[in-house]
């Protein structure tokens, strides 16, 4: 009797069918465990074509020639499809013997037929042939070309989708670095924080009264502004080498951020013992030094609540690895399945992908395997992540992905016990319209740039996501500034940067401007670099004092202080700290107007008269000085003399705008006193 040879469509391995029989049946590969429909290559190509066969002559029947022994392995069928019949919505008919293909007649409608959940399908196939599922292609189930982001096979993507759709899960990292960049959070669970903070102030910013008001609302917030440009342009992150399940993903660049004399080492420092734990958590789960590594993707892995989380590390070094020094290391047994080494242990899961990338996964050989298995097509994850990660650039320095409903459900294994109400209010401040973040920052070496993603869900559009976010963020600056009343730092220089951190967010609110796509909203912000350490000590410090606070306890009164002048001008010859570094324009002006008591605005038509806008950057250090003389100086800088003042103490306000504006609409441009 001839072999039958039939192709796995996945492995492409051919499989020795003895019984003629079985064609048209649905079995696995015994190499793959792909499910498909044994069937002729010639039948194949043309169910998958959709064209009509050309019929041979009945004296020439084709014979298909017998394959090579070394190509063909005889195999057990292992039936895909349930012994009795299953109804189907898009049943399809596959005879024993391979047929020429018939156009397919629209059935009579059924008496007693389940209604159809997906109308736009093809008419089912004559009701005379049986319902069997056969696990084919057809109209019934979505184009897997069209809805993968790979090549894998139909049944494993399916299973895979259905077995991680509703898991969401956010890393300790995630809620770390997020929260102490925009002022809602900082650091958990380090027993050394409180000697640190007591002991040794972190290096202070510029001080200010402890009790700030934030700017008063000018018409500049209300300007839209065209959002910064993305300081770099890599390839979005991947989730290639992990397994299956990814809920959290933290990507960075240590060997940028552990650099001697740059931006990212300022940075950690400011961050205190928590630079100091992420430096040494990096070492013990990468097995090298931070320096020595260019890029890291941690992956967390989250199970049932109060379970313990897996966790998964993509490395790339900055040298080529030497893989027999790494392999040493590795505390596990080499699978013989693949060609490349993969390793599983009692302690992790190891794979060596080239030279230049190792990974190290959970324990076990399954989780060794699905990291074997997702060399080349990334492992399921939930569909938020899916989808917002092809927002994110992972040539930034640190990104942070994360759901908010996770971080809710598993915040028993995420954070301690004593930060859970403070984490719940920031995941209130974010809301129920928000169903997956993304976080990323990069550190220049003049700016700062910041982009916030938020997947909406389909409840809300994401035009109205975006502004009601920003709202939001307009108003934490209040928010933040009723909570510092209440604290009682211990030392003078906590006391001041605790003081301003109100002021560093209402800065970092109005640098934030929206853009929104299909199913994201984002925040963006580039502020000049000096904002990314001050943010982040302020933020570990009024952390730090906010769990020895005590916040169902009224705020103090405020001192009575001396009383504010009357006139506009004599506000603003009150002194103030001005040390600005490529401060933006309209941002100068609110600090002088927030540190004087005065509404200052900033007429952005005038502005354009004279080829100015609100986002020059300004640059000096007065020391204790009137606002009027921070002013003038601004005036004085180069190419910036078409500026003027102009004075309105009956409606108590002072107007940046232009000499020609002034001058075409009769407005009396403010006069500054000579020097003494």
């Amino acid at each position: 009797m001839t072999s039958i040879a039939v192709p796995c469509p996945q492995c492409k391995k051919k499989l020795k069918l003895r019984d003629k029989s079985l064609l048209g049946k649905k079995a696995r590969c015994p190499n793959c465990k792909h499910a498909f429909v044994l069937q002729l290559p010639e039948t194949a190509a043309v169910e998958k074509s959709g064209s009509r066969p050309v019929e041979p002559p009945p004296e020439e029947t084709p014979t298909p020639p017998a394959p090579s022994s070394a190509e063909i392995e005889e195999v057990k069928i292992d039936l895909a499809q349930p012994s009795s019949p299953v109804v189907g919505t898009s049943a399809k008919w596959v005879p024993d013997e391979p047929a020429e293909p018939v156009a397919p007649t629209p059935p009579p409608q059924p008496q007693n037929q389940f209604p159809q959940i997906d109308t736009s399908t093809p008419a089912p196939a004559s009701p005379d042939a049986p319902q069997i599922d056969t696990g084919a292609s057809d109209g019934g189930f979505p184009n897997i070309a069209t809805e993968s982001s790979g090549n894998a096979g139909v049944a494993r993507m399916r299973e895979l989708r259905r077995k991680n759709a509703k898991r969401r899960n956010v890393t300790i990292i995630t809620a770390l670095a997020l929260i102490l960049l925009v002022g809602v959070g900082a650091y958990f669970a380090w027993p050394k924080v409180e000697q640190t903070m007591t002991a040794k102030p972190a290096a202070p910013v510029q001080p200010q009264n402890t009790t700030p008001s934030p700017a008063p609302a000018t018409p500049v917030a209300s300007h839209k502004q065209e959002t910064a440009a993305s300081p770099t342009s890599g390839e979005p992150i991947r989730l290639l080498y992990v397994p299956a399940g990814t809920r959290v993903l933290v990507h960075l660049h240590p060997a940028a951020l552990w650099e001697p004399g740059s931006q990212g080492e300022e940075f950690r420092a400011c961050l205190g013992p928590l630079g100091v734990w992420a430096g040494q958590k990096i070492k013990d789960v990468c097995m090298l030094e931070p320096a020595q590594i260019k890029e890291v993707t941690f992956c967390l892995i989250l199970g049932s609540p109060g379970a313990p989380p897996e966790y998964a590390a993509v490395v790339r070094p900055v040298d080529p690895i030497k893989r027999s020094a790494l392999i040493a290391q590795f505390d596990g047994q080499r699978l013989d399945d693949y060609n490349f080494p993969v390793y599983s242990g009692g302690k992790n899961s190891y794979m060596i992908v080239d030279e230049n990338t190792y990974v190290i996964g959970p324990p076990g050989m399954d989780r060794a395997t699905e990291m074997a298995e997702s060399r080349e097509f990334d492992s399921s994850t939930s569909p938020g992540i899916e989808s917002i990660l092809k927002q994110t650039d992972r040539d930034r320095h640190l990104t942070v992905v994360f759901d908010p409903d996770e971080v809710r459900r598993q915040q028993d294994v995420l954070v301690p016990e004593k930060a859970h109400p403070f984490l719940n209010e920031f995941l209130d401040w974010i809301g129920d319209d928000v169903e997956t973040v993304a976080w990323s920052m990069h550190l220049g070496r003049d700016d700062f740039y910041s982009e916030f993603t938020f997947r909406n869900t389909t409840m809300i559009r994401p035009p109205q996501l975006a502004d009601n976010l920003k709202n939001k963020l307009d108003q934490l600056p209040h928010e933040m500034l009723e909570g510092v009343q209440k604290m009682n730092p211990g030392t003078v220089g906590t006391r001041k940067v605790i003081g301003r951190f109100p002021a560093m967010l209402k800065a970092f609110s109005m640098a934030n401007h929206e853009k929104t796509g299909e199913r994201y909203a984002q925040l963006i912000s580039n502020l000049p670099e000096r904002a990314a350490p001050n943010l982040a000590v302020a933020s570990l410090l009024t952390w730090d004092e906010s769990t020895r606070t005590d916040f169902s306890v009224k705020a103090k009164p405020k001192p009575t202080g001396p009383k504010l002048p009357d006139k506009v001008v004599d506000r603003l010859k009150m002194k103030i700290d001005v040390d600005f570094r490529r401060t933006p324009l309209q941002e100068a002006f609110a600090y002088i107007g927030e540190e004087t008591k005065t509404n200052i605005e900033v007429d952005g038509e005038a502005l354009k008269l004279v080829g100015y806008t609100k986002n020059m950057p300004q640059t000096m250090n007065l020391g204790m000085a009137p606002g009027l003389d921070a002013i003038e100086a601004i005036f004085n800088v180069k190419d910036q003399d078409q500026l003027c003042l102009v004075i309105d103490e009956a409606k108590k306000t002072a107007t940046i705008t232009s000499k020609p504006y002034a001058k075409n609409n009769n407005l009396t441009i403010f006069v500054f006193p000579p020097k003494n």
